[in-house]
């Protein structure tokens, strides 16, 4: 099949999706009924009618449908027929200004707190009983959930909780009250996709992958320009990281500004980039199509039935909705919230916002509300991280400083540490290496996939054969990626460069493949971007936060999602926090560490130039044991020099032949 060969959706097909209402049950459309014949809403009248037209079985529908009709001849319509397409920012606009505030009552049994409420949270409650729309900006464990919690208890009016993380939905349906539903969006948009979907669960819940798409689309290689080649598997990634960045956003149709720009294709000419940009277009588009046809195999995926709802025009039957870590919301489900009229609360840091680079936006920054509180106060740490992390907000703009814990007693300094947190993966493989040379059992948070797909990828690079790694896309040697490393457009894989030119890819694959699971472990080693929503008794950090970025060229600075990053990193820790002598240097008197520049290592450079029988034939030269290697400066773990480090031994003495 030709991608230019794209099957049109039959119209029912599609229509299925524009019914805000398909998950509810009769008896909540009852209550949408009475909510709404009594406010003479037109609108979601209008919807309720088209709604109960399939609900044709039930033998309650024909009396309904009469008392919806002769409410909808008594209300005057207000705004265009819903399903007519408009802009979405100027739906988004006309729902906020016409949305009037909600009238709390009394809830019909009073739960009491188990906590006495701070000065701010209880600022908090009486903005939020105001029934307007609301911001609450929550420091690092300042409480935020316990405060939502306290608002929930406070009204006889039901709300929706919703959170991103699977988890911390879990964790709030124990502590909040009945009249609140909590779901994770995803979960809301897969009760509304349309039956037909549903025939097969594995059509909305499978992840199409590029080797699927290889298969299916009958991918070969293709070459743009004089010496980019892309290898299938590239080409079907390339279309699926279009249609996430698309499914994620709040537009209606795919277009250019979804096409990412990977690898070497950074630095290519502009015709080369622009050809590339045309080809995954048309791909995704084609794609795209097959996903949301009900009788395609291609499935949707967690984020293609997301898009799905997004683009039904939900509506959330509920009078006030309550949107967690609003800082790292996905546009697609934040145009949907600003399409409610319900009254709506959105809670998070806006300094904690470290997903930007994958499409979130900071709800906190771009939504206007009509009352906005503060929480200050950490019930996690101290003050002396409290103040540590007042310094990182100032650089950042923020006045109000951040409060510790009176309780609790923190400091900064040396520790034996219960983690350890870097900024990129490639120094989580350095901790994970001093980890075992001290005899310890580590744990990597989060999927090593990624990593062991790299270190293969440095293999067939090696090798002169292209790798199937999104982040080496169109090269075709590793010599290749070396030298993209040097430029500011691939400044984020010094690092990893830096390490595999020093310590070789199948050592480090080796070293991966010695980590526990966390049960079993006596360390964690996570990257700062894992660690947002924990915290541990002692921390140390790397010192590579700050160092792998060119800066924020706009004020020739450091780049400010970088100092986020590091802001979360430095709050995760209870009671000790260890942080690189470079780092303070920058929180406390504004040096800049400098950044990672790519330290080709001239042992392996003589390696790589030697043939295969040279190698074979001269015997390997093992370095004294009195002479240790010189470090790599992108990746020092301890802040001591190498020559006070002790001889390596056990583990590492074996796998660097020390």
């Amino acid at each position: 099949m030709q991608l230019n060969d794209i099957p049109q959706l039959h119209p029912t097909e599609f229509e299925a999706v524009q019914r805000p209402f398909i998950s509810k049950s009769f008896k909540e459309l009852e209550e949408i009924f009475d909510k709404a014949s009594r406010g003479m809403d037109h609108e979601f009248l209008t919807l309720l009618d088209h709604e109960l037209t399939f609900r044709q079985k039930n033998q309650k529908t024909p009396a309904l449908r009469k008392d919806v009709a002769r409410s909808l001849a008594k209300a005057a319509a207000r705004q265009a027929d819903f399903f007519v397409a408009s802009a979405p920012v100027t739906v988004a606009r006309s729902r906020a200004a016409g949305r009037a505030p909600a009238k709390h009552t009394r809830p019909a049994s009073r739960r009491k707190s188990k906590f006495q409420p701070t000065d701010e949270q209880d600022a908090a409650l009486q903005a939020f009983l105001k029934g307007q729309s609301l911001k609450i900006n929550a420091f690092a464990g300042s409480g935020k959930t316990s405060t939502l919690q306290l608002l929930s208890n406070a009204t006889g009016l039901r709300g929706q909780y919703l959170a991103f993380n699977k988890s911390i939905v879990t964790d709030a349906e124990e502590k909040f009250s009945e009249t609140i539903d909590c779901s994770t969006s995803h979960s809301l948009a897969f009760r509304a996709a349309p039956s037909g979907y549903k025939r097969d669960i594995g059509k909305l819940t499978n992840r199409c992958t590029a080797k699927q798409l290889v298969e299916v689309l009958d991918l070969k290689r293709r070459k743009f320009g004089d010496k980019y080649a892309i290898t299938p598997d590239s080409q079907g990634y390339l279309y699926l990281e279009t249609i996430r960045r698309y499914a994620q956003s709040a537009d209606d149709e795919i277009g250019p500004q979804h096409v990412p720009v990977l690898g070497a294709i950074r630095t290519a000419p502009e015709d080369v980039r622009d050809e590339v940009s045309s080809f995954g277009l048309e791909g995704a588009r084609h794609v795209w199509s097959r996903m949301l046809s009900e009788h395609d195999p291609l499935p949707l995926g967690h984020d293609g039935y997301l898009k799905l709802w997004g683009l039904s025009r939900p509506i959330i039957a509920t009078d006030y909705i309550m949107l967690d870590e609003a800082q790292d919301t996905n546009p697609v489900v934040l145009d949907i919230l600003q399409r409610q009229r319900a009254q709506l609360i959105y809670v998070g840091d806006r300094y904690q916002q470290i997903y930007e680079w994958r499409g979130a936006v900071n709800a906190m920054e771009s939504i206007d509300t009509e009352a906005s509180t503060y929480l200050t106060t950490s019930f996690r740490f101290g003050d002396a991280v409290a103040d540590l992390a007042t310094k990182m907000l100032l650089k950042l703009g923020e006045r109000q400083p951040v409060k510790g814990n009176p309780l609790l007693m923190s400091r900064i300094g040396k520790t034996n540490p219960n983690a350890i947190l870097a900024r990129t993966n490639a120094s989580t493989i350095s901790a994970v290496i001093e980890a075992l040379d001290e005899g310890r059992k580590p744990h990597l948070v989060g999927d090593k996939s990624e990593l062991m797909d790299m270190l293969r990828g440095v293999q067939s690079l090696r090798n002169e054969e292209p790798s199937t790694c999104p982040a080496f896309f169109g090269f075709k040697l590793w010599n290749e990626v070396v030298e993209f490393a040097r430029t500011d457009e691939g400044a984020h894989l010094v690092t990893f460069v830096n390490f595999v030119e020093k310590r070789g890819e199948k050592q480090l694959m080796w070293a991966l493949n010695r980590t526990v699971d966390e049960e079993k472990a006596d360390l964690v080693i996570s990257t700062g971007h894992k660690s947002k929503g924990r915290e541990w008794k002692s921390v140390r950090l790397m010192d590579d936060f700050l160092r792998s970025s060119p800066g924020d060229k706009k004020g020739g600075g450091p780049d400010p999602a970088e100092m986020r990053l590091l802001y979360v990193a430095l709050t995760r820790a209870k009671e000790v926090l260890e942080v690189p002598e470079q780092i303070l240097q920058f929180i406390e008197r504004d040096i800049l560490p400098e950044c990672d520049k790519v330290v080709e290592d001239q042992q392996r450079t003589a390696k790589k130039a030697s043939s295969t029988s040279s190698i074979v034939s001269q015997p390997l030269v093992r370095p004294q044991r009195s002479s240790p290697p010189s470090p790599l400066p992108a990746i020092a773990v301890r802040s001591e020099s190498v020559a006070e480090r002790p001889v390596r031994k056990r583990i590492m003495g074996w796998l660097f032949g020390k």
